[in-house]
């Protein structure tokens, strides 16, 4: 929604511009007898000058302070447009209303409507522009005001019924338009938290009921044994893994953050403490060199390829060693899992975990590169480089 917003935006302020600067240098150029606007002679530059300074410091308005979608003001929005039709209207009838070189820029308010907020409103604000040009010209028929009539100038009547079919188009056209991008915007939004949960889902919920079912696993293998199959440390171990998914399904119902502020490798140490509990396994971790600042979202990006590199060695692998190395270099930081299992081939290596590593591996802007021999491990490391951060 934004990203339209900020394309009506900058097509609008675009079309404010050239409109408001083509009349603005018209008007003063055209012969008065060929306008006839309301005012003429020495009042022209004493009132029509401060109503263009006006109409031009409310349009710098209007473009720097666009509608925001994040924060809906209905009220603010309503006066805004009001204040910008009764302007626009105000100034075409002044420099000569039909006759005005500021007719384009009175389409203004009528584009804004149609396109920020409802048809209903777009069709007020084109009845009441078209009304106003038109009616202006009727009044002038019986003298009241120094204006051409529409008997005095023929051309007047077609002009107006043509001013009334253009506004009634820039409401329907744009309108429509505004429609079907919005329905796209809408469907990419969609698309987009569909991914982000099938992601969010996969590194932790189902990764986290993967572990429960490998101690069924090993529950089924003592019990074949003819040993306890279910320990107290086991109901302690399961207890906590239904505990955490618990927590994460929680969060994302809640819309809560992953990301955080803490150094990498104290949160990798933490990811590496709860995998190695769960699963039994010990991990060497290392941590060299001297991290330096990097963004949260990177950080989290990073730590759940890890995350979900090392969910595959406790599916797959059936390692006896695993070891998770976190490198900090001058221009890169890497990090590094690997494991003695039996490994596989990486030609044509496809699955959730891989496409799902790649999608955040390439969100962090950083590189993946898998390496792996069956019967000799597994090595999965991602890096991130201050140069592609710059590049970006």
């Amino acid at each position: 929604m934004e990203r339209y917003v900020g394309v009506v935006s900058q097509s609008l302020a675009v079309f404010r511009f050239v409109s408001f600067a083509m009349g603005a240098g018209l008007v003063f150029v055209l012969d008065p007898s060929d306008n006839q606007p309301l005012v003429s002679g020495d009042q022209e530059l004493l009132v029509l000058g401060p109503m263009v300074l006006l109409v031009g410091t409310f349009n710098v308005y209007r473009i720097v302070l666009r509608f925001d979608p994040a924060r809906p003001r209905d009220l603010v929005q309503r006066t805004s447009l009001s204040i910008d039709m009764l302007l626009s209207v105000s100034l075409t009838l002044m420099s000569g209303g039909l006759n005005s070189p500021f007719l384009i820029y009175s389409l203004s308010p009528i584009l804004t409507a149609s396109l920020l907020m409802n048809l209903q409103t777009a069709m007020i604000v084109a009845g009441v522009s078209a009304l106003a040009m038109t009616g202006i010209h009727v009044v002038a028929e019986f003298g009241i005001i120094n204006m051409p009539g529409f008997f005095e100038r023929n051309y007047l009547l077609l002009l107006a019924l043509l001013y009334s079919a253009v506004s009634m188009l820039v409401v329907g056209l744009p309108f429509l338009a505004n429609l079907n991008w919005q329905r796209r915007v809408r469907f990419e939004s969609l698309a987009a938290e569909r991914q982000r949960l099938r992601r969010d889902v996969h590194d932790n919920v189902a990764q986290t009921l993967a572990f429960l079912k490998l101690k069924m696993k090993l529950a089924e293998q003592r019990a074949s044994q003819g040993r306890n199959a279910i320990t107290q440390s086991d109901l302690a171990e399961i207890g906590s893994i239904v505990e955490r998914t618990y927590l994460a399904v929680r969060d994302y119902l809640d819309d809560t953050g992953e990301e955080s502020n803490e150094p990498l490798g104290v949160q990798l140490r933490g990811v590496v403490d709860i995998w190695s509990q769960d699963t039994g396994l010990a991990v060497e971790t290392t941590v060299t060199g001297e991290e330096w600042d990097l963004p949260a979202p990177v950080k989290f990006q990073l730590l759940q390829v890890a995350r979900e590199a090392l969910a595959n060695v406790a599916k797959h692998a059936y390692s006896k060693n695993v070891w998770v190395e976190l490198r900090c270099g001058p221009d890169d930081v890497t990090i590094r899992v690997r494991d003695d299992g039996r490994g596989f081939a990486t030609s044509g290596l496809m699955g959730h975990g891989m496409g799902i590593m790649n999608e955040r591996t390439a969100m962090a802007g950083a590189s993946l590169d898998i390496s792996s021999t069956p019967g000799e491990g597994t090595e999965v490391a991602v890096t991130y480089s201050r140069e592609r951060k710059q590049g970006d």
